[in-house]
């Protein structure tokens, strides 16, 4: 069973990014994981609750990846973050939190919060790895580490949406400027 609740996750989570989470239904998963929608139903009683779970899922991936990182040098966690929205840019997606911020005043209060600790999560981490970075040299920038975690966290942002738009190399070359702090 967790099984089958991992799947309708990863799949509620592609359509998220691809189409939007307003412009999709429990039937468009049923129809891919050839489920019926009761089955989704039985995990997610309401598209809240499955949209809830696809933020839980994502900031928990986050967590393990930039853990993983902990020991590498500033300037490789950088680079390694600004690429891991490579294959999202790939797909001609855009990042969770670049398909549900527009959409932000349509969801419930509870995805509301748990997409606001999704931004926190990162831009705390973020602000951290450019502190440290700043003070041991690894990285020349006169903002804030605060201002400049914002400014990388919102290019990458854009550049994924802007990407899905003119279809062109926009991301990596927001990509190449965030490396260069």
């Amino acid at each position: 069973m967790k099984d089958t609740r991992s799947h309708i996750i990863r799949l509620a989570d592609e359509l998220i990014r691809s189409k939007g989470y307003n412009a999709f239904s429990y039937a468009d998963i049923s129809k891919e994981l050839n489920i019926k929608n009761a089955a989704i139903h039985y995990y997610f009683p309401s598209k809240s609750d499955l949209g809830a779970a696809v933020i839980d899922h994502t900031t928990e991936r986050f967590k393990e990846t930039i853990a993983a990182w902990e020991a590498l040098p500033y300037e490789t966690q950088l680079h390694q973050y600004t690429c891991m929205h490579n294959k999202t840019r790939e797909n001609r997606w855009v990042c969770l939190m670049g398909a549900l911020s527009p959409v932000h005043d349509t969801l419930s209060p509870e995805m509301q919060q748990k997409l606001k600790e999704m931004a926190e999560s990162i831009l705390q981490w973020l602000t951290g790895l450019l502190e440290k970075g700043k003070a041991d040299g690894s990285f020349h920038f006169t903002e804030t580490p605060k201002a400049k975690a914002y400014c990388i966290q919102s290019s990458l942002l854009a550049s994924l949406l802007l990407n899905k738009v003119l279809q062109n190399d926009v991301c990596q070359v927001i990509q190449q400027n965030i490396q260069e702090t």
